[in-house]
């Protein structure tokens, strides 16, 4: 890099480019239509790059459900995209898709751009770039290795591409900072697209319809198969032989005094461990919806701790500079399903939460005693020098109907003991999950994340057998 201190920028800064880029373009607008009255695009779909056509600006969102992303795509073209039937999938450590229209020149089989950069660029998952190329200036922006929903963008215009990587500029910790040598802007290093991207990866626009016409196919077949069911029955209904009735005596009725005795039901008993939370499934939920919000930019607002459970995550941003605006903006122009935010009083800061879905439940039967769970993590923790708190508890549940004793009911509460544990790490998560499957009826309670340092907090428990 040409240097390692960013260029400060301020709103003014900020408010003063878009007002020259508004000037400028009412100028070329005026231009335009004193000559034919129509707006030439202010961008374009496709660049050409070592002989490989890639697909640029698209639409990218964050994916939820990676076993059936139709339904997400589909929702996101009905809402915002109408007429959009193109879209390609990437995989990172936050799955995405986007999304192209073939009427604006996109087609199925082009690879897209970003995804293929998002790859190169996983050594510094948060890269901010322009780069010129034959059709215009390229800007793409990838925060935490997601690439922000309208950052890829193939610009016609030069003006209009610096003014996106000034806007993109204000906000800190960039790992990356790419710009042509000629903008001459401190701490920014030129680099060739054509020296990276020499291979167009396996993310590639396909038909967003394609799920939807075997869906179509086989609700054909089907319809087709039970017309032939329906037609055979007929048809054999008429030339089969009549049978007659079995009449069967009837049995003798009961005496109408004879009452039945009640019969009484049985005690249901659903120990806790039958219904724990999957570790595995609310881990990898959370570090998903985590990854989101952290990849939101919101300039002048400084993003809080992140707690996360299985019912939702919540955290906070807190303003630093500027004003409510931007976080208005911001959360209209993400409109991640599932997000939404509250104000306080003074606007100054604005309560998030972020729905996860619903987590996977499983059973799993205790097989060690407290005081051996208490001796087993901590020879573990202390083999790796790692703090941990350990506390014994119980827990109470009520059974599903009372005891009857001396004609009174009487509610008997069933007591389960277990260990609650609480530990804080900046080691990925894949390290713990291999350490908390060893421990049957382990349950994860709650995640909460410190964006400033990476640092998860894990707090959970561990049942021990009980009859």
């Amino acid at each position: 890099m040409a240097a390692d201190d960013d260029e400060e920028l301020t709103l003014d800064d900020l408010e003063d480019d878009a007002d020259a880029g508004e000037t400028a373009d009412a100028d070329e607008s005026g231009a335009d239509d004193g000559q034919d009255g129509e707006s030439e695009p202010s961008w374009g779909p496709t660049i050409v790059v070592n002989d490989t056509t890639y697909a640029v600006t698209l639409f990218w969102q964050p994916l939820q459900d990676t076993n059936d992303p139709y339904p997400e795509v589909q929702e996101t073209v009905d809402n915002f995209m109408e007429g959009a039937d193109l879209f390609c999938l990437r995989q990172g450590t936050s799955p995405q898709y986007g999304i192209g229209n073939s009427t604006e020149g996109h087609k199925a089989g082009m690879p897209s751009a970003a995804a293929a950069i998002a790859e190169k660029f996983q050594d510094k998952p948060s890269s901010v770039a322009v780069f010129e190329v034959d059709e215009g200036w390229w800007f793409i922006a990838i925060r935490n290795d997601l690439i922000l929903s309208e950052e890829d963008m193939l610009y016609l215009n030069e003006e209009d591409a610096k003014r996106a990587f000034y806007a993109m500029m204000a906000v800190p910790d960039w790992g990356r900072k790419i710009a042509p040598a000629s903008w001459d802007i401190e701490g920014t290093e030129e680099v060739d697209l054509w020296d990276i991207l020499k291979s167009p990866g396996a993310s590639k626009l396909m038909h967003i319809n394609k799920n939807q016409r075997q869906k179509m196919k086989m609700a054909a077949i089907g319809a087709g198969v039970l017309v032939l069911l329906i037609g055979y029955k007929l048809i054999s209904g008429l030339f089969a032989t009549e049978k007659k009735p079995m009449i069967r005596p009837l049995a003798p009725m009961k005496p109408l005094y004879e009452d039945e005795a009640p019969q009484e039901e049985a005690e249901v008993i659903v120990h806790p461990w039958e219904t724990l939370v999957d570790a595995e499934d609310l881990l990898n939920r959370c570090q998903a919806a985590a990854q989101q919000v952290k990849a939101m930019l919101i300039p002048g607002w400084k993003l809080g701790p992140v707690s996360c459970s299985k019912s939702g995550l919540s955290t906070s941003w807190t303003m630093e500079w500027g004003h409510l605006g931007w976080v208005k903006r911001a959360f209209e122009e993400y409109n991640t399903r599932g997000l939404d935010y509250l104000l306080d009083n003074d606007g100054k800061t604005a309560i998030v939460s972020l729905a996860i879905g619903d987590v996977a439940i499983h059973s799993e039967t205790p097989k060690l005693m407290v005081y051996e769970l208490r001796e087993e993590w901590n020879d573990i923790f202390q083999a790796i020098k790692q703090q941990v708190v350990l506390a014994e508890a119980t827990e109470t549940r009520r059974p599903s109907k009372p005891k009857i004793i001396n004609g009174q009911e009487v509610w008997i509460d069933r007591t389960y003991p277990r260990l609650n544990f609480s530990f804080s790490s900046d080691l990925p998560m894949e390290e713990w999950l291999d350490m908390f499957k060893r421990f049957p009826s382990l349950e994860i309670d709650t995640l909460n994340y410190t964006p400033e340092n990476n640092i998860w907090t894990y707090e959970g428990h561990i049942y021990e057998p009980t009859p």
